[in-house]
């Protein structure tokens, strides 16, 4: 952990300070309530962000606009997250019944189903490693900062362009394979 003389964690203090009020105004504008998503958890990925900004420039000024932008990206991230993790509430019968007849799916569909999500695993590994686990990273809902940290990419723009080609490419090969038309 940081040192309170750390001139890292000195920056991270004086940033906060002349513009910790404004992140709390900014982070209860948003909402993210009605989302499930705790304002104070986004607050603390801010920080995060902001002190590892500090960490990599460390003679840059950062200065409002900055900060806000941290806290838009970071609010974004998190409401993608929760759309990723969003769940179907569970019934309310307590009877100990699980309605399974409902959840069940007709052997064709799961056939077509499995063929489909064959074809893409295919079609994914025929992509070079390069871009796969970005792509890979992606369809699973990662945040382009995350797949950077995760796939050991030096920065999300360059996570992006990964991705973006990424994709284009796994597209144009299911689409060889007949498994799909896609808007571009």
């Amino acid at each position: 952990m940081a040192s309170p003389s750390d001139p890292v964690h000195l920056r991270l203090e004086q940033l906060l300070t002349a513009f910790g009020a404004r992140v709390k105004v900014l982070l209860s504008g948003y909402g993210l309530d009605k989302h499930g998503i705790d304002p104070a958890d986004v607050e603390q990925e801010v920080r995060i962000r902001l002190w590892h900004a500090l960490e990599r420039d460390r003679s840059g000024a950062f200065h409002a606009s900055y900060v806000q932008r941290v806290v838009a990206s970071t609010v974004i991230d998190a409401l993608r997250r929760a759309q990723v993790r969003a769940a179907e509430p569970l019934p309310d019968e307590d009877d100990g019944s699980v309605g399974l007849e409902a959840t069940q799916v007709a052997p064709d569909r799961r056939a077509g189903d499995l063929e489909r999500m064959q074809g893409l695993k295919r079609c994914l590994d025929g992509i070079p490693e390069r871009r796969r686990l970005p792509i890979a990273l992606h369809l699973q809902g990662f945040s382009l900062q995350e797949i950077a940290e995760l796939a050991d990419i030096p920065s999300a723009e360059a996570a992006r362009k990964l991705v973006s080609r990424g994709l284009e490419e796994l597209k144009q090969r299911l689409r060889d394979l007949g498994l799909g038309e896609f808007e571009d």
